[in-house]
């Protein structure tokens, strides 16, 4: 059966790519537009404290929209499988736009590449690029919280992936406050697998590099981090904050202990 031919093109061509990101933004334009709701748009800019405009569109509308958009987009373009370079571009596309329901469609799209791959550590460029653009709290946390713990263990192979770890150990000192928040939120649904040398005790501390950082985010992931992992390992929390709680800010030791008894 012959490929359609904007198929042979993905792979033969990647400049292509951009080209394609560029109709996938222009449909998702033509049917946010149309779904418009200017009231409440205005309330969602409020909530972001006036840094974006939007289109309006609740989170299940929006993703149920921009599902339907992209089934067609995909399919008139022949996208079995997504791979990096597409993912790149249309994330670089999507951020492009005004409207921040545009950004979330950009995230997520890549956040489902993390969690299901194929992907490679190559793909934390991208990353580092979702995170670092546009930021706040609430797109940042769709590459930090929703796909790191994934996209760590995709790139290797169902183990945690030392390159990626080895980038989020700069990342946790970072002068950028969401790369820092990321990587502390890293580990996050690593489970049993969770690397915590790298978040509390061992040489790179994520917890208690940052237990000084001033910024809101910063000190909410930190009792995040903690408080999710108590999950799992509640006596292991629960012994860190034991001997080092006192060191952490009040927002974070709260977040921490939440849920301890």
């Amino acid at each position: 059966m012959k490929r359609p031919a904007s198929q042979v093109k993905l792979k033969a061509a990647p400049q292509a790519w951009s080209v394609i990101a560029l109709d996938l933004k222009q449909q998702l334009v033509r049917k946010f537009e149309s779904e418009r709701k200017p009231r409440r748009a205005v309330e969602m800019a409020k909530y972001v404290r006036e840094m974006f405009p939007f289109y309006g569109l609740k989170a299940p509308q929006r993703r149920n929209s921009a599902r339907t958009v992209l089934q067609q987009w995909r399919k008139a373009h022949g996208i079995q499988t997504v791979q990096e370079d597409l993912a790149k571009a249309v994330l670089r596309a999507l951020y492009a736009c005004k409207e921040r329901e545009m950004h979330y469609v950009g995230a997520e799209f890549c956040a489902e590449l993390m969690r299901s791959g194929p992907v490679t550590p190559r793909f934390l460029d991208v990353v580092k690029f979702g995170v670092t653009t546009k930021s706040w709290w609430d797109t940042v946390d769709i590459f930090a919280a929703s796909a790191m713990s994934n996209y760590i263990l995709t790139c290797g192979q169902g183990k945690p992936c030392k390159e990626v770890l080895q980038v989020m150990d700069r990342w946790a000192v970072s002068e950028n406050l969401w790369l820092r928040r990321t990587a502390i939120l890293s580990q996050l649904k690593l489970k049993d697998k969770a690397d915590l040398t790298r978040l509390t005790l061992g040489p790179t501390r994520y917890v208690l590099q940052n237990k000084d950082h001033e910024d809101f985010f910063v000190k909410k992931a930190i009792g995040w981090a903690l408080r999710h992992h108590a999950h799992y390992d509640p006596k292991w929390v629960r012994q860190f904050l034991s001997e080092h709680g006192d060191g952490l800010a009040s927002l974070s030791y709260k977040e921490a202990s939440k849920h301890l008894k």
